[in-house]
């Protein structure tokens, strides 16, 4: 079940940057399960194209920084490189520190800055821990005017960022704009669909819901569609999968905090038809042939799969054509699972549109 991440503004006024403080704060309790993309890239002035921000750029730990010179990274505090000229400083706790308070990190940050703009950078990142939240107030005012950009929830961080060239547009992105889930389509060889009720009501008043869905959820951090949609199969139901292909996906927007949505719908083939339902997570759990689930069921999203994907519509045909099915049904088309490399680079998983 997924939980919130949140974007926070920038604020100048003393009041609006201690009620930040507060409110991040809070945050930092509320561990993310929530897997969220940028959009699409930004042009900068010079004509590069600045990516948006995700875990595998700017968001990052510092192992996974683009690697410099160490003539590159010498300056007065530490710090790693970023992509697109970013220098990214993780500022030590109190523990971490030596003793050196605020004042000390403010004047070798201020010399940072001074070095960074002199050697060409474009931006600058402070992961400040919450244990030294106090340091937030004093980088948002104006003499150093970072911007508070996100919190690092799994880190107990708060992010803040400072564009460092002041005669061209800032062109940092907000914050990750998407969340990502998906569903398992679970298709036996005797073609029945794995579905799932879920609940409704508050905890203490719960009772099942009237539709039946797929088994889904949201993507855990560096997950694939595939491993996700098994692992909420599993969760779920108890019945493991191997993953076959992508058969469909969504996008639609307004979600809570502003965000959007990609849900993808990924064809999953059992190991087992033996179900052993999480009853916390959902209600009940059951196989249901396709032709009766053409005949009863109105769930939009699976009968636009079996339609588009399957080409099964409720006619006499599409379940002429599953009476008279010596096997498992294949699909029409999918996305099927591949792989694109740049030079120097891992393999990213890429899906393709196929025919069987």
């Amino acid at each position: 079940m997924g939980r919130s991440l949140h974007t926070i503004p920038a604020a100048r006024s003393l009041t609006s940057i201690r009620s930040l403080i507060v409110f991040a704060l809070i945050l930092l309790l509320i561990k993310p399960s929530m897997s969220f993309i940028g959009c699409a890239p930004q042009r900068a002035a010079n004509g590069v194209r600045l990516r948006r921000i995700s875990r595998s750029v700017f968001l990052s730990s510092s192992s996974s920084a683009s690697s410099t010179s160490s003539e590159s990274l010498q300056g007065p505090l530490p710090f790693s490189e970023l992509p697109y000229r970013g220098a990214e400083v993780r500022v030590p706790t109190r523990d971490e520190s030596d003793g050196k308070g605020d004042d000390f990190f403010l004047a070798r940050l201020r010399a940072s800055l001074d070095h960074w703009k002199q050697n060409d950078f474009t931006s600058a990142w402070l992961h400040v821990p919450a244990s030294r939240s106090s340091l937030v107030e004093s980088l948002t005012e104006s003499s150093l005017s970072f911007d508070l950009h996100h919190v690092n929830a799994t880190e107990s961080t708060i992010v803040l960022k400072k564009w460092l060239r002041p005669n061209a547009e800032d062109k940092i992105p907000p914050f990750a704009s998407h969340q990502v889930g998906c569903a398992g389509f679970v298709l036996s060889d005797d073609n029945e669909i794995l579905l799932v009720r879920e609940w409704s009501g508050s905890p203490s008043n719960r009772t099942p819901t009237k539709q039946w869905k797929l088994p889904g959820g949201l993507l855990d951090s560096n997950e694939t569609l595939g491993e996700a949609a098994c692992r909420e199969t599993i969760e779920e139901t108890g019945v493991a999968c191997e993953f076959e292909s992508v058969l469909a996906f969504w996008h639609r927007h307004g979600l809570i905090f502003g965000k959007s949505d990609l849900y993808y719908v990924c064809l999953l083939r059992p190991k087992t038809k033996d179900i052993v339902m999480d009853s916390v997570e959902v209600s009940d759990a059951t196989w249901m042939p396709i032709d009766e689930f053409l005949k009863t069921q109105k769930h939009p999203l699976i009968l636009h799969v079996l339609r588009n994907a399957f080409q099964l519509g409720d006619g006499d045909d599409s379940l002429d054509k599953l009476i008279n099915a010596t096997g498992r049904i294949t699909p029409a088309l999918e996305m099927a699972e591949g792989q694109v490399q740049f030079e120097n680079r891992a393999p990213y998983l890429t899906y393709t549109g196929a025919s069987r």
